[in-house]
């Protein structure tokens, strides 16, 4: 029998072999890749391989920092990614060869980066690429050595960068948006493949969810909004038929895996031809489902049928009539609204706050990790503090995930290195291959930092390994060491992480308790004929927050010195959403039934039953 631990990393290792294929960015990691070959290879081609470098990393962190979203809101997360990737490398060039002040400035810097967090996720994550390239600057001779000009020369790349993008993304075309809703409906796809709680997890709903709130940035208006908005709720009332199959799916399992699996198809292909420069063939999957559709074995699953059908050719037809975009495209956007920074900061600086908590532990684990790169004075020991910087989450499941990505993703990437620079050697066109290297390495990190972290992280080690062979250095020669500082990088934030950890669990009781209410809440909606859109909204947003705190238990060892609070077993907690997945699909089959039949009282039963077993559960868990 596994111990809770080995659970925990099983789960963390599973969680490393998953690809979110919706979030696969090929186009911005082809962009990436080449403004990041053209930097290198113009830098090596008038020897100033060094300042090419800092150039190549502002273009990459710039992208990282970017978007999908309205023109000003990406260039205003870029532009602030870029700025203070600027400031981590001036002070880590600054400080290098300083010892003392080195170390002091490590603890400090460490703590702001970890704050940054009170800002939102792109305050987080631009804190950690600013305390990455300070480690990495202020450990080593990277770039040209002179700190003033590499911060210059990261904005310079930074803006390089910044300009193509925006270039390449016109706001008329409404790319970001197409791109958002392409997401959405590839999302749809990948859930269909999927069974039980999998299959019917909100992410389509959040998915589309974004789609609306691109589309509200960009000011979409008239027949841009009304095609644009169209594509979603088309998608998210298939949604809700994809769910309400799932309650009726005893009924004809094979029949109902089919249908759904016809419905992906074409969902993937409508999301295709949205961002596709090659138009995708959207007739051959939309007759299939309608063939499937026509063999349905009994009238409720015809009904449930028509209703998944039904949007998916809607959506068809949208995508086949001329776009509203370009000369056509009527937009009014926005001004972007930006709340008072200092009220939030000033919100998550009391005792017990998560963001404080992360950025004392994130002080402490960087701060150590800095002051032992310093002492023991190894080449390349800044390998340490920066895997350190990279790893270090707020919460303990997310910490854990990312230690096991690290991991697997570095011993991976110097095993490609190796490879690449045996091929480089043998065929005798070093220069050629490495640059070549370094293209795709950044498209692997820009491509799949969203989609698997594992496959970025082999991008993001490629990328420096084969900068260093391109300038002469032999990375080959401290495989160990960079493999030896990134497990005890790993190890050490895991220590620090279960040490009164941050449990993302501890909240799943309480989460699955709301889930009930609100699928208590809109039973009753559906039940009393009303409008159920609201009542079905807040069950989207109750089961997401119950999905993530148990998803999190899976991932989650034991700690040290834990705090008070239910520690939810993650199986017990699967039996109390699968539950709430079948209460909250049948209460979708009634919705969309009741037009065509009365209510059936065996399915209400079902609903009823689920609820209260529900109740039982989380009362005795509650109880210990």
């Amino acid at each position: 029998m596994p111990t809770h631990n080995q659970r925990a990393a099983a789960a963390a290792l599973r969680e490393c072999m998953r690809v979110q294929r919706a979030h696969v960015d090929v186009i911005g990691g082809i962009r990436t890749g080449i403004v990041l070959v053209i930097l290198m290879a113009v830098g090596y081609q008038v020897g100033l391989l060094s300042e090419g470098l800092s150039l190549g990393i502002g273009a990459l962190f710039a992208s990282i920092s970017d978007t999908a979203d309205s023109p000003g809101r990406r260039l205003r997360s870029m532009a602030w990614g870029v700025l203070w990737s600027s400031v981590g490398t001036l002070m880590g060039g600054l400080v290098s060869g300083a010892d003392a002040l080195h170390v002091v400035v490590g603890f400090a810097i460490a703590f702001v980066c970890g704050y940054a967090g009170a800002l939102g996720a792109r305050g987080a994550l631009i804190g950690t690429l600013t305390l990455v390239l300070f480690a990495v600057f202020g450990g080593d001779i990277i770039g040209t050595g002179i700190a003033f000009l590499d911060a210059g020369l990261v904005i310079v790349g930074g803006a390089a960068y910044i300009l193509v993008a925006l270039a390449a993304t016109p706001l008329k075309r409404l790319i970001m948006a197409r791109i958002t809703v392409a997401r959405a409906y590839r999302a749809y796809a990948e859930a269909t493949h999927r069974t039980g709680l999998e299959m019917t997890a909100p992410t389509v709903a959040v998915e589309a969810m974004a789609a609306r709130t691109v589309s509200d940035h960009m000011g979409t208006r008239g027949a841009t909004a009304t095609w644009l908005n169209g594509l979603i709720s088309d998608l998210e009332r298939t949604r809700l038929a994809l769910l309400a199959l799932l309650a009726l799916e005893s009924e004809d399992q094979a029949y109902a895996v089919q249908l759904a699996h016809a419905s992906g198809r074409l969902a993937r292909s409508i999301g295709d031809s949205l961002v596709s420069p090659i138009a995708r063939d959207i007739d051959t999957p939309l007759a299939a489902l309608e063939s499937l559709r026509a063999q349905a074995p009994n009238e409720q699953l015809r009904i449930l049928a028509d209703a998944m059908v039904q949007p998916l050719r809607d959506a068809v037809e949208r995508a086949r009539r001329p776009w509203p975009i370009g000369r056509q495209a009527e937009l009014v956007p926005p001004p972007i609204v930006n709340p008072p920074i200092l009220p939030r900061l000033r919100e998550h600086w009391r005792a017990g706050d998560p963001v404080r908590e992360h950025a004392i532990r994130l002080c402490l684990a960087f701060g150590i990790a800095n002051l032992v790169a310093i002492v023991i004075d190894v080449p390349h020991a800044y390998w340490f503090p920066m895997t350190v910087a990279w790893v270090t989450k707020p919460d303990l499941s997310g910490t854990v995930t990312r230690v096991f990505m690290r991991v697997s993703g570095t011993l991976v990437g110097i095993l490609v290195t190796g490879l690449f620079i045996i091929l480089a050697k043998g065929a005798g066109l070093e220069v050629v291959v490495s640059i070549a290297a370094i293209g795709l390495a950044t498209y692997l990190v820009i491509g799949y930092i969203w989609a698997n972290y594992p496959v970025a992280v082999v991008g993001i080690t490629t990328f420096v390994l084969m900068f260093e062979h391109l300038d002469g250095s032999n990375p080959e020669d401290d495989v160990i060491a960079r493999i030896a500082f990134t497990v005890l990088a790993g190890v050490w934030v895991l220590l620090f992480s279960i040490t009164r950890p941050r449990r993302s669990s501890l909240t799943a009781l309480d989460a699955l308790d709301r889930t009930a209410s609100a699928i208590r809440a809109y039973a009753d909606t559906v039940r009393q004929g009303q409008d159920a859109a609201e009542a079905r909204a807040r069950v989207n947003r109750e089961r997401l927050a119950a999905l993530t705190a148990v998803s999190a238990a899976t991932t989650e060892p034991r700690g040290i010195w834990e705090r008070p609070g239910p520690h939810v077993d993650p199986e017990d907690a699967a039996v109390l959403l699968t539950d709430a997945l079948e209460a909250a699909s049948v209460v979708v089959a009634e919705e969309l039934l009741r037009e065509s039949h009365d209510d059936d009282p065996a399915l209400w039963q079902r609903v009823e039953t689920a609820l209260t077993d529900m109740d039982s559960r989380i009362a005795t868990l509650r109880a210990g």
